[in-house]
């Protein structure tokens, strides 16, 4: 399939932008006309240094206001195309994007929309030009698909198209089905966007938060699937506005960008079959199940072993060639490693394994969209332990099942002694703290890779601002990242694993233990049980035993949550313990508020 990108899509000039998107190896290029305005290259040397780039112009865009104009104001919307046409000249560029009128004194009249965008038709044709007419979300009268099919298919002209916009479909309840009618040859472009789902106004939501595919939550597949399966086999291009890609690098974005649409090739692969399937490739199979197996602690700066002895953790395994032991307490598990580790974290906890078979599979994966692996040294018949770095800096290594060849576990020789009883069931969850224009490239890194699925967004106030989240998880396994935007002022902001939740079965007996074996615990003040007790009916012997334990309380459904945390440790995440009973999903968001002021205030 042919690749492309909206130059709007890449921050920095014209040129910068051009050079990281025939880096990041697209095959063209969408040229927005405020981009070619503002750049001191004309027209004929953008043709040339795309030529010389190997990339082509796919689409000149956007020309705006040309439909359901005022008859009496029409002439000068037929002299302002002339002139983008003779622009286009120059380009060498063939199809034009034109966009529904959003003009407050547009006319509701589909003929007259028709009629105008034929009359640009006879314009292009004699240009050698193509336009693909696009329906605005947030335009005036036309503003759905459906709606700019009809503009086009009474228009009747052979250079009068439809351009399929995901984002545009999406945003105002269209699916794929929208397209049932439309024969493939009279869609003239498709651009593609994803984006988180956001109770807002539609043209804040599309110039703010539009993500690559596999960052959102919108079914970009399902409309794309539906393009291909109608005939079209155009350029799949994107285009993505929003704040972050305002201001990355645009060779890192190019990059992320290319990442989305062999994800997004990937995905299709996968839905479509007959003449559609042939134009798009799968990558290498992710892992069917994804699992949480461990969490590794770097000992470099400060030693983790009297956190974990509190915690009630033992030591079990020593690794057969590197300085680094095995911590069990139960079936959780943490690996500390002793030797130096380079890395970009503010916290001790460095990186987490992952049980995700088969691993050569899920490498040969991580190399085709593009995730950097890292560099590490391995022993003889050590397990083969791909580590990959994620955007935030964590390091995540992938494990084998339990038993079978590259699994983990088999790197470390036994420490004599077998552990005390534990309640502890494992590792819950994990919390990473990102800064907020890596967010969707790390949601990216987790969904395309892993098959973790985002959930919605949402927010908390802090003492000091404010923190957005969100939480991953795969269709099939164990593993919880929730992903963790602090908007609040100041240069020190955690970067990295922030949190270790741990899943236990008796949680009041832990509590107790934790106080015994003197682990510092988070303080809950009087007025949250208060108001849980309001929240929940619950009665005064519940409240004074939640109370006299420290703990906090959640309740959905016929599921319940019970979970207590410790300060902010000195290694730079703090811990929290919980207990799920009765099918309980959550993760206690109505108490996240709670923690944050009163580990804020230590």
């Amino acid at each position: 399939m042919h690749r492309g990108i909206a130059t709007v899509s890449l921050s920095g000039r014209l040129a910068d932008k051009l050079d990281a998107a025939a880096a990041a190896g697209f095959d063209g290029i969408e040229l927005f006309d405020n981009d070619l305005v503002s750049s001191d290259l004309s027209p004929a040397d953008v043709a040339r240094r795309c030529a010389g780039l190997g990339l082509s112009i796919d689409l000149f865009q956007p020309v705006r206001d040309v439909e359901g104009v005022p008859p009496e104001r029409f002439d000068a919307v037929l002299r302002r195309f002339a002139a983008k046409l003779d622009v286009m000249a120059g380009l060498g560029a063939t199809t034009v994007l034109c966009c529904s009128t959003v003009a407050a004194d547009a006319v509701d009249d589909v003929d007259l929309s028709a009629e105008q965008l034929a009359r640009l038709g006879d314009l292009a044709h004699d240009a050698g030009v193509t336009i693909a007419f696009e329906a605005l979300a947030w335009g005036r009268h036309v503003n759905r698909v459906g709606r700019s099919w009809d503009v086009v298919r009474r228009a009747d002209h052979p250079a009068v198209t439809l351009a399929v916009d995901t984002f545009h479909m999406l945003s105002r309840g269209d699916d794929g089905s929208a397209l049932e009618d439309v024969p493939g040859e009279r869609i003239g472009f498709l651009q593609v966007a994803d984006a988180p789902a956001l109770d807002m106004d539609v043209l804040e939501w599309s110039r703010h938060f539009r993500c690559f595919p596999g960052q959102g939550t919108l079914d970009v597949t399902g409309v794309v699937a539906a393009t291909l399966e109608a005939g079209y086999r155009g350029p799949l291009s994107l285009e993505v506005f929003s704040d972050v890609v305002r201001e990355a690098d645009p060779r890192v974005t190019a990059r992320d960008a290319m990442r989305s649409l062999i994800f997004l090739e990937d995905q299709l692969a996968a839905r479509l079959d007959g003449p559609a399937a042939s134009v798009v490739a799968a990558a290498p199979a992710p892992a069917p199940r994804t699992d949480a197996a461990f969490v590794e602690l770097s000992a470099a700066d400060d030693d983790p072993s009297d956190l974990l002895t509190g915690l009630g953790f033992a030591v079990v395994g020593r690794h057969r060639t590197k300085h680094v032991t095995w911590w069990s307490q139960g079936d959780a598990h943490v690996v500390v490693n002793h030797e130096p580790v380079p890395t970009t974290l503010s916290g001790a906890a460095t990186a987490i394994g992952v049980v995700a078979p088969p691993v050569a599979s899920v490498a040969a994966r991580a190399e085709a969209l593009l995730w950097p692996a890292l560099a590490r040294t391995r022993g003889d018949g050590e397990a083969r332990l791909p580590g990959l770095t994620a955007p935030s800096g964590v390091h995540v290594f992938v494990s084998a099942e339990p038993g079978a060849p590259d699994d983990w576990h088999a790197d470390f020789e036994p420490v004599d002694g077998t552990p005390d009883a534990s309640t502890w069931l494992g590792l819950d969850h994990v919390g990473v703290a990102v800064p907020a224009d890596v967010l969707n490239e790390e949601v990216s890194f987790h969904r395309t890779l892993l098959g973790l699925e985002p959930g919605a967004v949402e927010e908390f106030m802090e003492p000091q601002g404010r923190l957005r989240s969100r939480a991953l998880r795969p269709s099939s396994g164990d593993l919880r990242v929730v992903l963790n935007v602090a908007d609040t002022a100041g240069p020190d902001r955690p970067r990295g694993i922030t949190q270790l939740a741990f899943a236990c079965t008796d949680l009041r007996a832990e509590s107790v233990r934790l106080r015994e074996a003197g682990v510092a615990l988070m303080p809950v003040p009087d007025n949250y049980y208060v108001d849980v007790a309001a929240r929940f009916g619950l009665d005064d012997a519940t409240v004074a035993d939640l109370r006299d334990h420290g703990l906090l309380y959640d309740r959905s459904g016929s599921g319940e949550l019970l979970h207590l945390y410790t300060p902010v440790l000195g290694t730079g995440f703090y811990v929290e313990l919980l207990e799920r009973r009765g099918g309980y999903d959550g993760y206690g968001q109505a108490d996240t508020h709670v923690r944050l002021a009163m580990q804020s205030r230590a």
